[in-house]
């Protein structure tokens, strides 16, 4: 089994469990009880959910950060069996993932990897950091809500990719289904109406002293380079193409063990680094990346299981660049027009946001904050600073 060499600036695989959380100061941005609970192994698979707005038939109501401190203890022991039940008590008909009908996180082994890789996030507390899609977003929030943790971060709806690897094992774009001049026009609108353009990564660079985090999970790195194409073709429209490549760092998770389940002990497999487009090859140098490798049984719970996502009209791939911008549609679904051109473009992918996936969310939400509580690593007050 072989693996590809990566360039000095590259930090190799890392697992999360020896990573040592430490406290820092905040640079404002513009930009212990034993096991209560039971849990199921998970699989991976991948679809898409939108989240609707309709409360009727959930039973559980909407649980963040601030609803669970008001929240007496009458409530959290109920909420505690609605957990420990919740694969007896689903509606399985509703779930994304019908084989999967548990709640993640529900051992305290598993938790505690959910909680390093939290810390992995915590100590980038002085960086702006930008989410790119669905994946690393649990543990953002979980990094958001740990003592001493970050205090916010900018999430960038991407899915998708239009880079594939060659029997050399790099990575190419695929000149077919590559996004078309009017969806990356869109694209580009959406960015800078969320402010998160090129020139506004590098004025956030230049303003707090530290590199603007782009963070995903990464398995062979297609999707980070097909984000990265559009971005160095938008800072080369801006000026910006050097400096934008000089004011980002790239933090990846994956799991080496599950990527190794695709190769066989003679085969070469690729480096989980992420490899970046033509317009970035000679500033390639300069952009630092990292990798942290989790634990399998994390990384299928949290990062692959379907039912786990919380999409929240964030599936965002170039087709869907002109139909809708996600950040309009954050607590309610998108029109049954949109639905219907997505649709037309991606039979089958498609359908909406269920009570029993609402639940599931707020759940999950429930169970890594009482933990945290329990624990006494969660904060006392929560203040989005990031990107203001």
């Amino acid at each position: 089994m072989r693996i590809t060499p990566v360039s000095s600036n590259y930090h190799t695989s890392i697992p999360v469990g020896q990573i040592k959380s430490k406290p820092a100061s905040f640079a404002t941005h513009e930009f212990l009880p034993g096991n209560s609970y039971s849990a199921v192994n998970s699989c991976p698979l991948h679809r898409i959910s939108f989240l609707g707005n309709n409360h009727k038939g959930r039973t559980v109501d909407e649980i963040d950060y601030y609803k669970f401190k008001k929240m007496r203890p009458s409530a959290k022991e109920l909420l505690r069996k609605k957990c420990a039940d919740f694969q007896n008590t689903v509606k399985i008909e509703e779930l994304r993932n019908k084989d999967k009908k548990y709640l993640p996180l529900l051992d305290d082994k598993t938790m505690g990897q959910f909680i390093d890789v939290c810390n992995v996030y915590k100590n980038l507390k002085d960086h702006p950091i930008i989410c790119l899609g669905r994946s690393p977003k649990w543990f953002l929030n979980g990094a958001m809500w740990l003592k001493d943790g970050i205090d916010d971060y900018k999430f960038v709806a991407f899915s998708g990719h239009w880079y594939f690897m060659d029997k050399d094992g790099n990575l190419v774009r695929s000149e077919k289904i590559k996004p078309t001049e009017p969806e990356k026009k869109a694209y580009k609108r959406y960015l800078n109406y969320i402010r998160v353009t090129p020139k506004q990564i590098v004025e956030a660079a230049d303003r707090t002293g530290k590199k603007v985090v782009i963070t995903d999970y990464i398995g062979l790195g297609k999707g980070m380079c097909s984000f990265l194409d559009v971005m160095s073709e938008y800072a080369e429209e801006q000026g910006v193409l050097e400096e934008f490549a000089n004011s980002i760092k790239i933090v990846a998770i994956g799991s080496e063990e599950y990527r190794s389940k695709f190769y066989h002990d003679d085969d070469y497999i690729p480096s989980p680094k992420a490899q970046v487009p033509e317009k970035l090859w000679k500033y390639q140098d300069k952009i630092e990346q990292e990798y942290h490798d989790i634990p399998i049984e994390l990384f299928e719970q949290m990062l692959i299981n379907e039912n786990t996502n919380e999409c929240r009209s964030t599936y965002y791939p170039h087709e869907a660049w002109t139909a809708y911008k996600p950040h309009k549609f954050k607590t309610g679904m998108i029109t049954e027009k949109k639905i219907d051109e997505l649709r037309a473009k991606h039979p089958g992918c498609l359908n909406n946001f269920a009570p029993t996936m609402c639940d599931y969310r707020n759940l999950l939400n429930f169970r890594i904050l009482d933990y945290m509580d329990q624990k006494g690593i969660l904060r006392e007050s929560l203040n989005s600073k990031q990107w203001e």
